[in-house]
């Protein structure tokens, strides 16, 4: 058991670490067992995957925007089989990106991103983006 403990928070360590590995990563260790939900951020982007479908993703991120009231820009986002891209503005008129992403039937990778510079305040607007994502999947 200790070794499983110490595989994922290497893992999870590499994560941070190393961006452009992420996705694979996570969904390794996903399968391990121990990633799925957890939440971590990179740069100005909240990261995290969800075993939930692509599609559920996309309507959950969808009713967060309007629940939100965040201004979609509707002719910048779409969505396709593989990942979705959902461009909003809040009422500071800061972006807002939410984007899934999917990464197997079951698992979806969610990124989001509020503003443009990585401040803890666009950091708390994003991980209340998401709590609010989160209750709609």
């Amino acid at each position: 058991m200790k070794i499983k403990n110490v595989v994922l928070s290497c893992a999870l360590l590499a994560v941070c670490l190393f961006p452009q590995g992420c996705a694979l990563l996570l969904v390794g260790a996903a399968a391990a067992g121990g990633a799925v939900g957890a939440v971590s951020y990179y740069g100005n982007e909240l990261q995290t995957i969800q075993e939930i479908t692509l599609d559920k993703a996309w309507t959950a991120a969808q009713a967060t925007a309007n629940a939100l009231q965040f201004k979609t820009e509707a002719d910048r986002s779409r969505k396709d089989g593989i990942k979705g891209i959902l461009y909003c503005r809040n009422a500071d008129s800061q972006p807002v990106l939410i984007r899934v992403i999917r990464q197997s039937d079951k698992l979806t990778e969610v990124r989001i991103r509020v503003g443009t510079f990585d401040t803890a305040s666009n950091r708390h607007a994003a991980q209340t983006v998401f709590e609010k994502m989160r209750s709609r999947m």
